[in-house]
């Protein structure tokens, strides 16, 4: 008796997980464009944020697309918030704003990423072709990404900050870039959603600060 009530019991159990299983929500079809959202911050953890002073921002965020061959700039809406809210999120983390030709410590340049394939490693060495490294007064160099740089599947919209090192450059004017943040998810390109994301990338980098 006593097996059969036990063999009674699991199968109810089991019955009714079986019934609210199929009652119950898809968590990922019932997620809100925030939290389907992703931030993702690298660095370089030999980098002393604390020895750079000053910092100069592009004046137009870069635009990258597979389904053209060419590159572009552009200065839309959400572009003009991107450049406001990163310029004010390094100000208040203690960093100085000045123009390029001051020869500022750090340089900051926006890209937004728009490919519609997958499995396609996202490589950021498209740098070259967009911002030139005489862009910030090295003629003749070029960009250089350290192994703690991770390569990303790109399927989506993106939006992309890289923060480079102007004070250092490395042998033949090579740029290296110290930290990166990178958007992915429901809403990345939506003006309404920069300062939350930025916000959100910052807080994840206690350690980029000038305080």
């Amino acid at each position: 008796m006593k097996r059969t009530i036990y063999l009674l019991s699991s199968i109810a159990a089991l019955a009714a997980l079986i019934s609210f299983s199929g009652c119950g929500k898809d968590p990922l079809k019932d997620m809100t464009p925030e939290e389907s959202r992703i931030y993702i911050t690298n660095h370089d953890t030999q980098a002393n944020f604390k020895s750079y002073a000053t910092f100069s921002i592009v004046d137009s965020v870069a635009v990258l697309s597979n389904r053209s061959d060419t590159s572009k700039k552009a200065l839309t809406d959400y572009d003009k918030q991107l450049i406001a809210s990163v310029t004010a999120a390094m100000q208040a983390r203690g960093y100085t704003l000045v123009n390029k030709s001051a020869k500022p410590d750090l340089g900051v340049a926006l890209t937004r990423i728009d490919n519609t394939f997958t499995n396609v490693s996202w490589n950021p060495g498209w740098w070259g072709g967009i911002w030139d490294t005489g862009y910030w007064g090295y003629p003749g160099g070029g960009w250089y990404w350290p192994s703690y740089y991770v390569v990303y599947q790109v399927s989506e919209r993106q939006t992309a900050i890289d923060l480079f090192d102007l004070k250092n450059p490395g042998p033949n004017n090579k740029i290296t870039a110290i930290w990166n943040a990178l958007w992915r998810g429901t809403g990345v390109w939506t003006t309404s959603n920069v300062n939350n994301m930025v916000q959100a990338s910052f807080d994840q980098s206690p350690y980029l600060t000038n305080k």
